[in-house]
């Protein structure tokens, strides 16, 4: 009698594991025993969802306990759990950090003092890795820099999974307090990015225009993909990037796509924010729509619309652009949010 109840509590956590979408949560049950190990290695989630965390607000500053031997850590709780909180070690100090991404494997990124010391940070390894906190700008057909400014940094993402060691690029969209009223392009290498501050380059053309404006960026078939407040997508392909005692070298091939059929527009139509998605294999426009559009209103989201590239041919033959509007997701499930991979 006793052989067939240990036989079925062996293969409960086999039963319980596929219920169980938490990544801390499954973490915390393989450490039970060596067959719950087995049986969550071998279980599959019950939806691919991403891990979803939020910062907790209690937690991330605490200016009474600031001192130079205290190290500021902040929680999360995660969605996944209806809000539970997460006590993930991080033993670097994430006090009073303004969190503006992640990425894939576990990465967020973060500033220390909200606007500078921009850092990548692993949560499930603690390694951390540094981005630039500085803009090289270059002048068109020009390889070399020419001025250096203080960035913030947007939104970011990378053409691999972040690492020192291998090839490994970033691009973000970043803010400049040098006049400039709107966000730049930069670009950096990760190489050696554990052990000092990278310094990224970017270019001046493509800011003359009054009504131009960057809103996301995504890594997308080898390139990085800017898209504009117009529904226009600029791709940056990253040929070479060089860092030795002459200075900094970068060489890209640039294409801009420009679209007939851009975000929604009109007089009751308020578009509070453009993402941009790689869902299987296609690129995607998601549009964030304002709800009950007065200016005198708290802004609330009202809808989001889906669009997917479609092509046309012209009279001339010519190849034009547009965004489609999706009329089904066809069972998909959409995570957005600037500059990160989910």
């Amino acid at each position: 009698m006793a052989e067939p109840e240990a036989r079925q509590w062996k293969n409960l956590p086999a039963e319980i594991g596929c219920h169980i979408p938490c990544l801390v949560d499954r973490f915390n049950m393989s450490w039970a025993c060596h067959d719950w190990w087995f049986s969550i290695q071998n279980s599959q989630p019950p939806r691919q969802l991403p891990w979803l965390l939020l910062p907790e607000p209690t937690t991330i500053s605490k200016h009474l306990l600031a001192g130079p031997g205290n190290v500021q850590r902040i929680s999360f709780s995660c969605v996944l759990c209806n809000g539970e909180i997460h006590n993930i070690r991080i033993k670097h100090d994430t006090g009073d950090a303004h969190f503006f991404g992640s990425y894939d494997v576990g990465w967020i990124l973060l500033a220390h003092g909200q606007t500078d010391r921009h850092t990548l940070l692993n949560l499930h390894t603690g390694r951390r890795l540094f981005l630039p906190d500085y803009l090289l700008c270059t002048a068109p057909r020009d390889l070399h820099p020419h001025a250096e400014v203080s960035t913030i940094i947007l939104a970011a993402t990378f053409s691999s999974t972040p690492t020192p060691t291998a090839q490994c690029f970033g691009a973000g969209i970043v803010e400049t307090p040098d006049g400039c009223h709107h966000p730049r392009l930069s670009f950096w290498c990760m190489e050696g990015a554990g052990d000092r501050r990278p310094v990224a380059m970017g270019p001046m053309e493509n800011f003359c225009d009054p009504w131009l404006r960057f809103e996301d960026v995504i890594h997308h078939q080898g390139a990085f993909h800017f898209l504009t407040n117009l529904g226009h997508v600029f791709v940056y392909e990253i040929f070479k990037f060089e860092e030795d005692d002459v200075g900094t070298r970068l060489e890209v091939r640039v294409r801009r796509d420009y679209f007939l059929q851009g975000p929604p527009q009109g007089f009751n139509v308020k578009v509070m924010d453009l993402y941009l998605v790689e869902s299987r294999g296609e690129l995607l426009m998601v549009v964030r729509l304002q709800q009950d559009y007065m200016r005198w209103t708290y802004p609330r989201t009202g809808a989001f619309h889906v669009y997917h590239v479609t092509r046309h041919l012209t009279g001339a033959g010519l190849v034009q652009l547009a965004w489609t509007e999706l009329l089904s997701l066809d069972g998909r499930m959409l995570f957005v949010a600037r500059g990160c991979l989910l």
